[in-house]
């Protein structure tokens, strides 16, 4: 039994940040543009590895960085980007590469449902989330 490692399954660790604690966090490798750089304006499906305890999320790495670019109205002053753009998916333990592959497998990662990564563009008044384009490039940190 091999230990689990999230790039022998499809993730990409992010190289340029890190959870408090030294979290590592991955990004699911479903599109060019997921390179192991972050994006906090991105929507995909992301995992934090602390030890052997797992979370995998469907939706923006870090909300309140994406808040932060933002200049909400004031009607939007309470609007929760956490609420609206991150789904948990499993939080757990995966110790081992068999029992991460059932797991993943469940959660059918590569179904319509997950159809590659988005993107929150068009502020203040114009929040928009689009699919990004097969052949975009993203220069955004």
């Amino acid at each position: 039994m091999s230990i689990f490692d999230p790039e022998t399954v499809g993730f990409v660790r992010l190289h340029d940040f890190q959870f408090m604690g030294g979290i590592d966090v991955y990004e699911y490798r479903n599109h060019p543009v997921v390179d192991g750089a972050h994006d906090f304006l991105r929507l995909n499906i992301y995992l934090s590895k602390d030890g052997d305890f797992i979370t995998i999320w469907n939706g923006l790495l870090e909300p309140m960085g994406a808040e932060a670019q933002f200049e909400l109205p004031e009607p939007l002053k309470t609007f929760s980007f956490h609420e609206a753009y991150c789904e948990t998916l499993f939080r757990g333990y995966i110790e081992q590469q068999e029992d991460a592959t059932t797991i993943l497998s469940a959660l059918r990662l590569n179904s319509a449902r997950y159809s590659g990564p988005q993107v929150l563009s068009g502020a203040p008044h114009d929040l928009r989330c689009e699919i990004i384009s097969s052949s975009a490039r993203q220069d955004r940190s």
